[in-house]
């Protein structure tokens, strides 16, 4: 019996003490609504800016890398990407969810909210 994946919509694999992160559909068509390409970039800028806004000691654990048709996340941290996976867990299949993140941070002049 297969395990179900912790990590969704994330594969997950480890090799000497650093774990990764790899996103397998990008949901280009999503980002193409708002004139983004969808590629590793955009997904890099929005995981970014959702970070620096919602969690940003986070965002310090982890590596983001990408290319044109794929986008990762390393950290020695295995417990801080299971819960960027479960973030990202939350909008992913969601298409409202998901429009509205990348409405929010998928912006190049992105300015984090304040909390007063």
């Amino acid at each position: 019996m297969k395990q179900p994946n912790a990590f969704q919509p994330f594969s997950f694999s480890s090799f000497q003490k650093i774990h990764s992160l790899t996103l397998g559909d990008l949901k280009w068509t999503a980002f193409e609504h708002h004139d983004f390409l969808g590629d590793g970039d955009d997904w890099e800028m929005l995981i970014e800016n959702m970070l620096t806004e919602k969690n940003p000691e986070l965002l310090n654990k982890l590596t983001l890398c990408t290319e044109h048709d794929m986008f990762c996340i390393r950290s020695e941290d295995r417990d801080a990407l299971h819960e960027i996976a479960e973030m990202v867990f939350k909008f992913y299949d969601d298409d409202l969810l998901l429009d509205a993140c990348i409405k929010r941070y998928a912006q190049y002049d992105f300015v984090a909210a304040t909390n007063q």
